[in-house]
């Protein structure tokens, strides 16, 4: 009992720790219930955990039960001002509001958006360019018959990784519909987006996006480039720093492998001291 809690204190340790790059993830908890509520209906229950993690070594900092911006700031309340004073940067995902949490706490920390997510907005806009097409022109859903829905996975894949055969096939399916290829092409200007690295390079490449979008009238390309602008400074800060939310996420992986170990946990507590007690050993001293 004595060694668990000398464990105990070090790991709770945090405002000792000089963490210059915070990341900020959620992931689930446990599986989805349904609860009575007070008013006599069935409510969804979403338990979810909010891990923060020390960027520079990956270390999990801690587990919050939660998954709203305000389980965030009542986290970040609790730390000194001159733990919150030596944090730099802050890197997430797409949260609009863990990022109003860390203006709120952090006011003159810079954050930076995962670009997995960027690309990932990306695609999204493609398939739904892609699925509408098939209704509109075939009324129906996409079968292996079309060379849209068979080879839609190209869609989503780097041009530069691809064969040569694979790079046919693909530019057959940009010929056959040019709403395809348009979204397409605004998904590359999106990769050539991220792949800047000053602000003079950012600014031409966000230009040439911009004149993109506003050459179509697809509302999908719309969309995404309104969810850019939304995000447009913690992309810069992306393409600026290269600081992503890549330790985050293995972070959560350990949580969940964690989870899975324990067959499932029912107290958020329990869940919580588990992980912390097992990555202590991974903490550098």
């Amino acid at each position: 009992m004595r060694k668990l809690l000398v464990t105990e204190q070090i790991v709770l340790d945090v405002d000792q720790r000089l963490v210059r790059q915070l990341g900020v993830d959620e992931h689930r908890f446990r599986r989805v219930r349904f609860v009575l509520g007070t008013t006599g209906k069935m409510m969804r229950v979403e338990p979810w955990s909010i891990v923060f993690t020390d960027l520079s070594t990956g270390t999990i900092l801690d587990v919050v039960d939660g998954r709203r911006g305000k389980a965030v700031t009542t986290w970040m309340a609790q730390r000194p001002a001159s733990w919150k004073r030596n944090i730099e940067y802050v890197a997430m995902d797409m949260s609009a509001e863990f990022r109003k949490a860390i203006r709120d706490s952090l006011p003159e920390v810079r954050i930076s958006v995962d670009h997995f997510h960027i690309i990932q907005r990306a695609n999204q806009m493609i398939n739904a360019v892609r699925r509408r097409r098939s209704h509109d022109l075939n009324d129906r859903r996409g079968k292996m018959i079309d060379p849209a829905y068979r080879y839609r996975k190209l869609l989503a894949c780097n041009i530069e990784k691809l064969s040569n055969k694979q790079t046919d096939r693909l530019r057959d399916v940009l010929a056959s519909d040019a709403e395809l290829g348009v979204v397409y092409a605004i998904k590359e200007h999106v990769r050539d987006l991220l792949k800047t690295r000053d602000r003079d390079s950012f600014a031409t490449a966000w230009e040439k996006l911009q004149a993109s979008v506003k050459a179509t009238s697809m509302h999908e390309a719309k969309s995404l480039f309104r969810t850019l602008t939304a995000w447009k400074t913690e992309l810069e800060t992306f393409c600026l720093t290269r600081l992503t939310n890549a330790r985050s996420e293995a972070a959560n992986l350990t949580a969940k492998n964690m989870k899975r170990i324990g067959r499932g946990y029912v107290n958020h507590e329990n869940y919580r001291w588990r992980i912390l007690l097992y990555t202590a050993r991974l903490r550098p001293c």
